[in-house]
């Protein structure tokens, strides 16, 4: 049974591409444009790692990765942003880890592999 991943961005072509990319990796994948969306799916769907931008408009990544850890969730949350790293600091004890964009989708795949293997 292949693993699924959830990826919360509000831009369609970082969905997309990683999309694409986690699917020829043999990924199944669900793409949702924001936070509030990413938490609906969640609890009606199981997933074995989530992929989000940490910026969105409306509930953004941050806040929707709180309420999962509230909600008991122990799903690896990975956050993707354009944020300048010595501004995310905030934010490291939210996420499994941040990745910088432009992100290198195989790096960010291998990484999900690597935690999925655990």
């Amino acid at each position: 049974m292949s693993k699924r991943i959830l990826i919360a961005d509000d831009q369609m072509a970082t969905r997309e591409a990683l999309s694409k990319f986690a699917t020829m990796q043999g990924y199944e994948v669900v793409t949702v444009d924001n936070g509030a969306a990413l938490l609906s799916v969640v609890e009606s769907e199981e997933f074995d790692a989530v992929i989000t931008d940490l910026v969105m408009p409306g509930l953004n990544g941050v806040s929707a990765a709180e309420i999962l850890k509230l909600h008991g969730s122990s799903i690896p949350v990975i956050a993707l942003t354009g944020i300048p790293k010595q501004d995310v600091g905030p934010y490291q004890d939210k996420f499994t880890k941040i990745y910088h964009k432009p992100v290198n989708a195989s790096a960010l795949l291998d990484y999900v592999a690597s935690l999925l293997a655990k």
